[in-house]
């Protein structure tokens, strides 16, 4: 096998039948740092989740891995639309730095633009990664932590609550997640193949599974308004309550499922890191010092494939009424600059007019209102991160001051953009 240097062009990424996928699977492993896969998928599961394997070989080797799966992402304003979702992207250490994770991007990206997908997402291992690709935090996670029995939320009424092992509530919070899914932007799909593998599969993995414990909360009615997933870690004595996933639509449940997580005997402290932006958890507390967050990093990241059509699925929260052009700077694939107007009135939909998918030198076009490359618009496009803070961080450009505002007030999400899973 060889390792000198090779150009991207030189590589031609391939898809791989999932009779084959074993080999691909440990080809993946190895990328991760281990021997074996953590999770053996038959044929049968590979064909049912619709996972597309590609594979970058040299002399029959496998050197570089990446995979796609399509999934329905929640958008603001609670419309679904179908996502390309990357996974396993790794790179042989002998091959680093020859462009075979440049190949497979283009492959890919190309391969999901063709098929008429309009964003492709991903979670990142590292943060310098993929931005180069077009792909821009779209939604963040906050870090909470707590000392069990001193986390300042004794007033927080518990409600009725049921804890079990997580398989005995399997398919009350798989139903609950679904429900309750078209509430919270940035939430993707989870096929049933994915839960059971995966999310409660017995292989524990960044997804989830191992032994795993539910706290399932009921209304006066007797059915399920919120739950967390979660699980201890550490020795005896000493051990962290780590929320896996918390969800619900009642933020009166969300402190409530929180608190009981914060009283599990034997526990000195809990912890859920994938907790959203306006959690009421830090401002119910009576101790902000004890029960406070301690972290906020990035989660889904967003590559915007056909930029009208994203813009145009969302709704927006102040009416809108701009130019916006959005340049390629995106590295190994070939995605068009795009000139667009958009319209909107507060709660709608967009009106989305194409002006241009090849535009002419900037010297011939009046400047657009608004000019941002592909990775700021995935910054964007979900609410996350505010025109305005885009604009000053110098990754977009206004034609004035209130066309940031304006774009500011439009694109905000309410609740804002969170994603709770791992893929």
């Amino acid at each position: 096998m060889s390792n000198n240097d090779r150009r991207p062009s030189e590589w031609h990424p391939s898809t791989i039948p999932p009779d084959e996928q074993r080999r691909w699977e440990r080809a993946a492993a190895i990328g991760f740092g281990s021997v074996e896969p953590d999770d053996h998928w038959s044929v049968d599961q590979i064909e049912d989740l619709g996972r597309r394997a590609w594979a970058v070989e040299d002399a029959g080797v496998i050197v570089g891995t990446s995979a796609d799966l399509v999934w329905h992402l929640t958008l603001p304003g609670g419309a679904t639309m179908p996502v390309g979702a990357i996974l396993a992207v790794t790179t042989r250490a002998t091959h680093r730095r020859q462009g075979v994770l440049r190949s497979l991007m283009s492959a890919q990206l190309r391969a999901m633009a063709t098929e008429g997908l309009a964003a492709a997402v991903l979670t990142a291992s590292e943060g310098t990664i993929y931005g180069r690709f077009g792909f821009g935090v779209a939604t963040s996670q906050h870090r909470l932590e707590a000392p069990v029995h001193g986390h300042g939320l004794d007033h927080v009424r518990p409600g009725r609550i049921e804890l079990d092992d997580a398989s005995v509530f399997r398919d009350e919070i798989v139903k609950f997640r679904r429900r309750s899914a078209r509430h919270r932007p940035g939430t993707l799909e989870r096929p049933e193949e994915w839960w059971d593998q995966l999310v409660l599969g017995d292989q524990v993995s960044f997804e989830g599974g191992g032994p795993q414990f539910v706290s399932l909360h009921r209304d006066d009615q007797g059915e399920v308004d919120g739950y967390a997933l979660w699980r201890t870690e550490g020795l005896w004595g000493e051990r962290t309550i780590v929320i896996r996933e918390l969800h619900t639509i009642d933020p009166a449940v969300e402190l409530a499922l929180f608190r009981h997580c914060a009283d599990i005997d034997l526990a000195t402290s809990v912890r859920w890191d994938t907790a959203p932006a306006d959690s009421p958890i830090p401002a119910a507390t009576t101790d902000p010092r004890r029960c406070h967050v301690t972290g906020v990093r990035d989660q889904l990241w967003l590559c915007p494939l056909d930029v009208s059509a994203l813009l145009a699925a969302r709704t927006y929260g102040a009416p809108l009424d701009l130019t916006l052009r959005v340049d390629d700077h995106a590295s190994g694939w070939s995605a068009p600059t795009i000139a667009l107007r958009l319209t909107a009135r507060p709660g709608e939909q967009a009106e989305v007019e194409v002006l241009d998918e090849t535009p002419p030198s900037r010297s011939q076009d009046p400047q657009p209102d608004l000019v941002c490359d592909r990775t700021t618009l995935g910054m964007a496009v979900l609410g996350t991160t505010p025109w305005s803070t885009l604009v000053a961080a110098g990754r977009a450009s206004v034609s004035n001051p209130a066309v940031a505002r304006a774009a500011d007030a439009a694109f905000a999400s309410h609740p804002p953009a969170n994603s709770q899973d791992y893929f």
